[in-house]
């Protein structure tokens, strides 16, 4: 009798996930059609001085904008995410009947990452319009691309969810490492469609080589040459001085100095990091830019590189200590009484042994230090000067997350695609920069092994 009621209590209990999973099944079956209704709705609203323009995202792939009896084309990118939107959920509701339900939540997330995409993309064919010779075009977003991501990103929660062998936990721990990865992937996406026309249409050489910027004039040039030098040399200017000094004082806050000095160090350190930019900016323009032209009267207004990296090296002290400092901590105790066991003094521990094994913890917060410095904005358009010339450590410079936001204000048409070219340009330098460093602390790590 026990048997019989096990045997029907689990027959219960499977028939009762067949039906939840059948449920889930056919709601994200039923999302998906509310997504394929949405490639039909208003998705997009386009305004002129004379005209307005309503468009779907279906209409985006197969039809144009007339402007004055002008056709104009809607930019590449825009018909290929338009493109992505129904493959990607007719795969995943194929996916979701064959019972594969991982490969078919993977698509229905491209189909409302392309939806976003899509979206973004708005007013890359607003440009277009300006291009074209409308007045006034502006962009807006409508109900149509939103059901679409909405119902997309609902149908990849359901079929995760519909996956028996998956507990709601681990779904949930899933989408979220996959919002994590996918807005790096959604970003690098954006940067490169944003960028790369313009990159296109001017010529890599000139874009990267040329050095005269003058996007408003007669004949517009796009050479960004000096503001990529100017912010490598502030960037290395601020790793040669702060990285140094950061090292020394993780050394010391990690290994010597007393309690009491660490317990005042450490909190000032950690000060510095939660400082925004336009103080220290400030501090620029009121302490570090006056300094410097009484120190080199008729050579320079202060206003210069060397203002630049000196504000920089500052501002990537905090992080290169704090990571420096934890790592150096991590280190096992074992590695130091060893050390000092075979007759090693206490800083030659500290340099021959501690240091190299925290190798990769120390680099980390370099790479942190330098994404910050290569990134910052506000400070720097406060003591640069702020002039598109060749770089001189006493002379003006303008680096490029200047240039991004002095004119993206009044840019249009080439000249703001351009703008997030210098954009593309500054996120690959930060991933080069990522890469080259992985190689080195791997490289590390394979040889002390």
């Amino acid at each position: 009798m026990d048997k019989n009621q096990q045997l029907s209590g689990l027959r219960g209990r499977s028939a009762a996930v067949r039906r939840s999973t059948v449920i889930k099944k056919s709601m994200a079956v039923l999302l998906s059609c509310a997504g394929v209704a949405g490639l039909f709705l208003p998705a997009a609203g386009y305004a002129t001085d004379t005209t307005l323009y309503s468009v779907t995202v279906f209409g985006s792939v197969f039809s144009h904008l007339v402007y004055e009896h002008t056709p104009v084309p809607f930019p590449i990118f825009t018909k290929l995410f338009a493109l992505a939107i129904p493959v990607m959920i007719l795969a995943g509701a194929v996916l979701l009947l064959c019972r594969r339900y991982k490969p078919a939540a993977a698509c229905y997330g491209f189909g409302a990452l392309s939806a976003a995409a899509w979206m973004l993309n708005a007013g890359a064919t607003a440009a277009n319009l300006t291009e074209y010779g409308a007045r006034g075009a502006e962009s807006s977003l409508l109900p149509g691309a939103a059901l679409i991501l909405a119902a997309c990103a609902l149908a990849a929660v359901l079929a995760l969810w519909a996956d028996r062998t998956a507990s709601i936990s681990e779904t949930v721990f899933l989408l979220l490492a996959c919002v994590s990865v996918g807005s790096v992937a959604f970003i690098t996406f954006y940067m490169f469609i944003q960028g790369l026309p313009a990159i296109f249409q001017i010529g890599l050489g000139e874009f990267l080589f040329g050095t005269q910027w003058a996007p408003t004039a007669a004949e517009p040039s796009f050479g960004i040459a000096y503001m990529v030098l100017a912010s490598l040399f502030g960037t290395a200017g601020a790793i040669v001085i702060g990285v140094p000094i950061g090292l020394m004082t993780a050394v010391f806050l990690a290994e010597l100095a007393p309690r009491w000095v660490t317990a005042v160090v450490r909190p000032a350190v950690e000060l510095l990091a939660g400082i925004p930019s336009v103080i220290y900016g400030f501090f620029g323009m009121r302490v570090v830019v006056p300094l410097l032209r009484d120190l080199f009267p008729g050579k320079t207004n202060g206003d210069s590189l060397l203002a630049v990296i000196l504000i920089l090296s500052i501002m990537i002290l905090p992080t290169i200590v704090n990571v420096a400092e934890n790592a150096l901590r991590a280190v096992p105790q074992s590695y130091k009484e060893a050390s000092l066991a075979l007759g090693n003094t206490q800083i030659g521990t500290i340099f021959k042994v501690q240091i190299p094994a925290a190798r990769s913890g120390i680099l980390a917060g370099v790479i942190l230090g330098v994404g910050r410095a290569i990134g910052e904005t506000m400070a720097i358009i406060m003591v640069a000067g702020n002039i598109v010339q060749f770089p001189e450590l006493l002379g003006a410079v303008r680096p490029l997350t200047s240039g991004i936001t002095f004119e993206m204000g009044y840019a249009t048409g080439l000249h703001r695609q351009a703008l997030f070219g210098i954009g593309l340009v500054l996120f690959a330098f930060i991933m080069i920069i990522n890469i080259v460093f992985n190689i080195i602390s791997r490289k590390g790590a394979t040889r002390r092994a």
